[in-house]
């Protein structure tokens, strides 16, 4: 007898009902119509695909674009014994046979893949030669072409609906604006989708936000007085490890994230602090999406946030156990100039990008009509001072040639280098005498950079290799073996970025046809700073209704625990206080009254009458007498 989607749920997660609008969700795909799903973090997403997935025969294939999320999803459904697989690695075709057969052959009935996926011949010829009940698109919002968080491989999902026309597609996504809304439909041709959402700023989530001069003695401050883990978002790798520094200094358990860490320890430090229930994780933004840790009881922004979706997602990781969380953005009246200066940055015409992608053709020496699929690592500061470029806008330049398809970053590769020269002269000369190949290396470290016997410098490969004419390999090598003499004290850490040029160059030729979405990124980042200044810069009203406006959603009344409605309830507290006490003065001038009949003669409620009694008491501008009666000192 087939299991219901509530005996599954039950019977898989120990749930005895969904949660709104799960089930919604469920009955519209059983149906067999489309869903667009737009719930705040913690809503329980997955189970709006797994629970259908499991009910329906044939397999769930799901899209999404973080390997450690879906690494973790796999695992938790197998530990669920409910068979599933994720092609997160570079499986070779008859790795890939192999997995496939197991969907076959083996009752297998979740297959997470990433969006660059679908480029690959045989997977797509697998997803067509099976039944496939239903797509999920995790992260739906990535598909935008100019929201906040656009992946270009989300491109591709247009081939979901060409492989199994009348399969339903789930699009799933934390945050999105009715214009995001409308393109994640369009893009993923969804017919006739039911929608579902629920406010996506949570209950039990404080909103507040204060300018303050002294922000890092805030910060410890406020996670001194909390119980529990907290992450502090802040916006460069050299912020993160300095906050840090000085939180550990105050006594509070803390770490540090960032884009710059090799996986190794990004994932050393991730397990460190879902494992340890007080810890404070002090982060770039690269401490992203899938972070799945219920205990989170505060999210303290140090800066003004590039975009409403972004914060949104961000404080979102806070209280997602339902329990009472606090979000703050504690900013510097500076860091509203530093948000305009990076905003006008990003704000790029399609003129500055030709200009942009010619010097990253010629920085390369790549020849018109050449360089198609060849990668190269970035190093972004010689880069940028080769040309003279603002390094935020080179950034904003790469990301725009990468969204519009000219070419691919990767991030996390390559290795950069910081050595010490640690033998004395004598020695060295010697050393680079009888090996001349490492003399010509060796002695130009020495002609470009200054102090490199006094501490570690970072030694740029790329640079060097342009100026000896030797290979990035061979100047490796030549490193190594000055290592291995003792002659240097040489430390390689992970690079930024790797990019691969997907055309032929053809410099104006290859940007005009882009010129509509350049103009649109241009208009966006114009918006996004209008909305964000006036998030932070919103003097009354509630937050939180403002930013329900935003995405499209209303709320029935004020939250009554953001800033501003806190400040009201205040102020309100004050003013009937106010009141209360003049009232009392009155009432006394002309007689002594007790308790019971000052309660009688005044409207408001008992508990503030007593509070206020109490007040002036205390300042001694009322006196009680022998038989308890209040009387004007």
């Amino acid at each position: 007898m087939m299991l219901s989607p509530e005996q599954l749920l039950n019977q898989y997660w120990g749930y005895s009902s969904f949660r709104p609008p799960q089930k919604g969700i469920i009955d519209a795909l059983i149906s067999g119509k489309d869903a667009l799903a737009i719930l705040p973090t913690g809503s329980g997403k997955s189970l709006c695909y797994q629970v259908p997935g499991l009910f329906k025969e044939g397999i769930c294939v799901v899209i999404s674009p973080l390997v450690a999320l879906m690494e973790d999803q796999v695992n938790d459904l197998l530990g669920r014994n409910i068979k599933a697989v994720a092609l997160t690695g570079p499986q070779s075709p008859d790795e890939l046979t192999r997995i496939f057969d197991l969907f076959r052959h083996g009752g297998y009935k979740f297959l997470y893949i990433a969006p660059e996926r679908l480029k690959h011949e045989l997977v797509l010829d697998f997803l067509k030669s099976i039944h496939v009940n239903f797509w999920a698109v995790d992260e739906a919002h990535c598909i935008a072409q100019w929201g906040f968080d656009f992946r270009p491989a989300y491109q591709q999902l247009t081939v979901l609906r060409e492989l199994h026309p009348e399969v339903p597609i789930l699009a799933l996504t934390g945050t999105a604006t009715q214009e995001i809304t409308a393109e994640i439909i369009h893009a993923l041709a969804l017919k006739k989708p039911e929608m579902f959402s629920r406010s996506l700023i949570k209950d039990n989530i404080q909103l507040l936000i204060e300018q303050r001069e002294d922000v890092q003695a805030r910060i410890i401050a406020i996670a001194k007085a909390q119980k529990g883990s907290g992450i502090v978002y802040v916006p460069t790798r050299k912020l993160s490890e300095s906050f840090a520094s000085s939180l550990k200094s105050a006594g509070l358990d803390c770490a540090f994230f960032h884009g710059g860490m090799d996986q190794k320890h990004k994932q050393q430090r991730l397990q460190n602090w879902l494992s340890r229930p007080a810890q404070i994780m002090v982060a770039t933004s690269a401490f992203g999406m899938g972070i799945n840790h219920p205990g989170v009881r505060f999210v303290i922004h140090t800066f003004i946030p590039d975009a409403i979706e972004s914060y949104i997602q961000e404080i979102g990781r806070a209280g997602r156990d339902g329990l009472p969380a606090q979000a703050w953005l504690i900013y510097h009246r500076q860091d509203i100039d530093q948000f305009k200066r990076r905003k006008s940055n990003q704000l790029l015409n399609p003129e500055d990008i030709k200009q942009f992608y010619r010097h990253l053709c010629n920085y390369y020496q790549i020849a018109y009509g050449e360089g198609q699929g060849k990668s190269f690592g970035l190093p972004i500061g010689d880069f940028c001072n080769t040309y003279q470029l603002n390094p935020t806008k080179a950034v904003a330049a790469l990301n725009i040639l990468d969204r519009i398809g000219i070419i691919a970053l990767k991030h996390q590769y390559g290795s950069k280098t910081r050595l010490q020269f640690i033998a004395d002269n004598e020695v060295l000369n010697q050393a680079l005498e009888h090996h001349p190949g490492m003399g010509l290396i060796g002695r130009n470290i020495l002609r470009i950079y200054g102090g490199v016997f006094q501490g570690k410098i970072a030694i740029d490969l790329y640079q060097l290799a342009r100026k000896t004419g030797v290979s990035i390999e061979q100047i490796k090598e030549a490193l190594l073996w000055m290592e291995q003499q003792d002659l240097v004290d040489l430390e390689h850490l992970q690079t930024d970025i790797q990019l691969t040029f997907l055309l032929p160059r053809e410099d104006a030729r290859s940007i005009n046809p882009h010129t509509e979405l350049i103009q649109r990124h241009a208009q966006r980042v114009v918006m996004q700073q209008r909305d964000v200044l006036a998030l932070v810069g919103q003097a009354d009203g509630c937050i939180k209704q403002s930013l329900a406006r935003y995405f499209g959603q209303s709320l029935s009344t004020d939250c009554g625990q953001c800033s501003n409605c806190l400040k009201k309830k205040k102020q309100t507290s004050r003013n009937a206080s106010d009141a209360i006490a003049e009232l009392i003065i009155n009432l006394l001038k002309d007689q002594s009254l007790t308790i019971a009949e000052l309660r009688e003669n005044i409207t408001f409620d008992q508990e503030d009458v007593d509070a206020v009694l109490t007040y002036l008491h205390n300042e001694q501008k009322i006196e009680v007498d022998a038989v308890n009666r209040y009387y004007l000192k």
